[in-house]
C-alpha cells in the first residue's frame, strides 16, 4: 500500500513546535545579562524615563520596550518570563517564513525557509533575549511579505499592511531602514502611475 505524503500544512506544525521547543526549553537556564537588565530597566519606567534611559543606553526607538513592560505586567519578570516574549515573536518568524517561500516560490520552498528559520542558531539565539531583535526579524519578515504581494497584486489593503509592519520595524530597530527604504523605492518605481509618452 503506497503512502500517503504528509499535507505541507501538518510539516509545518510540525516545524513551527519543533522551533518553539528549541526557543522555550531553556529561557530559564541562565541569568539575565547586562544588555538585557538595561533593557528591562528601561522598559519598567513611565514612558518620559524610558524614552531617556533608551536615548542615553540604547539608541533603539522604544516600540519593542513598550511591548516588553505590558508583557512583564502580565506575566512577571522572571528569565522564563522575560525572555518568552522575544521566543513567541521567534516562533511566529517561522510562520512568515514560509508564507514568503510559498509566496514567492511553492509550498516545498516554503517549509524549507521555514525549517531554515526553525533551527538557524543565530535565530533562536535572538529569540531566547530580552532585546527586540526578534521583533526586528518578524516585522522585517511581516515587510517582505507585504512586499512581495503588493508587487503582485497591488492593493491599497496590501500597501497599507506594508507601511504598518515596516513602520513597526522602524520603531523596534533603525536597522529596518536598510529594508524598508529599498522596498519602498521599489514600490515607488514599480507603482507608480504611468504617463503616455
Amino acid at each position: 500500500m503506497p503512502r500517503r505524503a504528509l499535507s505541507p500544512t501538518a510539516v509545518l506544525a510540525a516545524i513551527v513546535v519543533a522551533g518553539a521547543a528549541l526557543r522555550f526549553a531553556t529561557l530559564s537556564t541562565q541569568s539575565f545579562w547586562l544588555d538585557e537588565a538595561i533593557a528591562i530597566n528601561s522598559a519598567r519606567l513611565d514612558v518620559g524615563g524610558m524614552l531617556d534611559s533608551l536615548a542615553r543606553t540604547e539608541g533603539n526607538p522604544p516600540f519593542y520596550f513598550l511591548l516588553l513592560d505590558g508583557w512583564m505586567r502580565v506575566f512577571g519578570d522572571s528569565e522564563a518570563a522575560v525572555r518568552s516574549l522575544s521566543a513567541l515573536f521567534g516562533t511566529a518568524t517561522i510562520v512568515v517564513a514560509f508564507e514568503i517561500g510559498r509566496r514567492l516560490a511553492t509550498a516545498r520552498v516554503g517549509l524549507v525557509l521555514a525549517a531554515l528559520v526553525a533551527f538557524n542558531p543565530l535565530l533562536v539565539w535572538f529569540s531566547q533575549e530580552a532585546r527586540p531583535y526578534a521583533l526586528l526579524v518578524l516585522l522585517s519578515g511581516l515587510s517582505f511579505l507585504f512586499f512581495a504581494r503588493a508587487l503582485e497584486r497591488p492593493s491599497a489593503r496590501l500597501l497599507a499592511g506594508w507601511a504598518v509592519a515596516s513602520g513597526l520595524a522602524f520603531a523596534t530597530h533603525y536597522f529596518a531602514g536598510l529594508l524598508i527604504l529599498p522596498e519602498a523605492a521599489w514600490l515607488v518605481y514599480k507603482l507608480r502611475p504611468r504617463r503616455p509618452v
